[in-house]
């Protein structure tokens, strides 16, 4: 709950509401204290006082489990985190499965239009009464200039589907692409390969992103990246740099679940071909020579023929799919493996994996490009690698197996990097976006 007081000369007169409105004694003192005040403003004597204290905090998100995309876990851990520090925090989600969180839910109804979706959210933020609406889903743009009317908001942007129909702003040679979404989309789908081969299907996403697109210039929502890569997106797609937070996400040590295995190589990693583990499979077949184990945690549509590839190359009995498993399991793996390989291929919005690679104290290797660079320190907390080809990936990978003393350094020098991404940090950043954005909705 977010309150006012008002002081003139030393003392503190009776705390009241944005309209003027005497609050009741648990209104005023609801996780606040005199350290909380903070002065906003002179009005005729009278000093504005404002109460950080807990928020009412609604997400809105298509799943409430940590599976299927790490931008799903990171909603529902941090559901979770802000109902621990004292927050009152729901959860609204429309996917129709299970959830994982601690708080309240509210199950929406999915498949419907705008104004349905609008017509059933709306009745959830008046039966919940947040201070602030909290965007996980891209599509939640169909609803953002009603709920702009009622409640400030903030939307966290993944990735870069709210500005590119192709989803990724990349050529067909996974160079990144600065150009704002416009008709000019519709021919470089085309000329540049950033569109499938299907015209009817690069026009509905061009569309979709079209009727989305307007969002960004809606005044009084607030944007959240977790990279200056994704914020400089959103720049070159129109939204001013003052509306843009930059809270860089979270990664805590993986717990010791097992012993370190030599030449184990990690890839947590969603099996769809932008991912790139078809490169890391074929870049391993290229270190025959060399004693390695690959395991992969994570699922996709692109799994079976990963498990063709790794056939056809002989490479089945050195490695291992895991499929879907849960953050505690996959701490074990952390633990266990030497090396973590992120051969993601498209420009990267973040890379959660890389941080946990920190903070687990692993090195990595990874392809340059998106916002990889912000937390990979070449040649120092691992190698990156220029070159999208296995080869390439393969002379990183080598050197760090056949060098103890190299893959030794590298671990060592990922603790000094790891604390920038802890979960206190993100936090703080977190409830210092929301309360921007709570100000400026408010016109202050």
């Amino acid at each position: 709950m977010l309150a006012f007081g008002l002081v003139r000369a030393v003392f503190l007169a009776p705390l009241v509401g944005a309209e003027g409105v005497f609050l009741s004694e648990r209104e005023r003192w609801v996780g606040g204290s005199f350290s909380d005040l903070r002065f906003s403003r002179f009005v005729g004597g009278w000093v504005w006082i404002r109460i950080h204290s807990q928020m009412r905090l609604l997400f809105l998100n298509r799943s409430a489990r940590c599976f299927l995309g790490g931008a799903n876990r990171v909603v529902v851990e941090t559901c979770n985190w802000l109902q621990a520090d004292g927050h009152t925090v729901a959860l609204a989600f429309d996917d129709g499965g299970d959830h994982e969180v601690e708080c309240p839910v509210y199950r929406l109804p999915s498949c419907l239009d705008a104004a349905e979706r609008w017509a059933a959210l709306h009745q959830v933020i008046g039966e919940f009464r947040p201070d602030l609406v909290s965007l996980h889903v891209a599509d939640a743009m169909e609803v953002c200039a009603p709920l702009l009317r009622s409640v400030p908001a903030a939307l966290f942007v993944h990735d870069q589907s709210l500005c590119c129909a192709s989803g990724d702003r990349m050529t067909r040679g996974f160079v990144s692409c600065h150009r704002a979404h416009g008709v000019g989309c519709l021919f470089h789908n085309y000329w540049s390969g950033c569109g499938g081969k299907n015209p009817l299907g690069n026009w509905r996403r061009w569309r979709r992103v079209e009727r989305w697109h307007p969002i960004v210039a809606a005044e009084r929502l607030r944007f959240q990246v977790a990279s200056e890569f994704m914020r400089q997106s959103l720049e070159e797609n129109g939204c001013p740099r003052e509306r843009i937070d930059i809270v860089p996400l979270y990664a805590e040590g993986a717990v010791a679940l097992g012993a370190l295995e030599p030449g184990m190589i990690l890839c947590p990693s969603r099996l769809v071909q932008g991912k790139g583990v078809q490169v890391l499979i074929a870049a391993l077949g290229l270190l025959r020579d060399l004693s390695w184990q690959l395991v992969i945690a994570g699922d996709g549509p692109h799994r079976r023929a990963l498990e063709m590839k790794a056939e056809t190359l002989g490479l089945t009995s050195r490695i291992r799919f895991l499929g879907e498993i849960k953050p505690a399991e996959l701490d074990g793996w952390y633990t266990r493996c030497a090396i973590v390989a992120f051969p993601v291929l498209r420009p990267e919005p973040f890379g959660l994996v890389g941080i946990e690679a920190l903070a687990a104290e692993k090195p990595i290797v990874a392809f340059t490009g998106g916002a990889v660079g912000e937390w990979l320190k070449p040649e120092e907390t691992g190698i990156a690698v220029e070159e999208r080809t296995p080869a390439a990936f393969a002379a990183a990978l080598r050197r760090l197996l056949q060098d103890p003393t190299l893959l030794l350094r590298m671990s060592e020098a990922t603790r000094r990097h790891s604390p920038q991404y802890a979960r206190e940090e993100y936090l703080k950043r977190l409830i210092q976006s929301y309360a921007r954005t709570i100000d400026r909705w408010h016109g202050r």
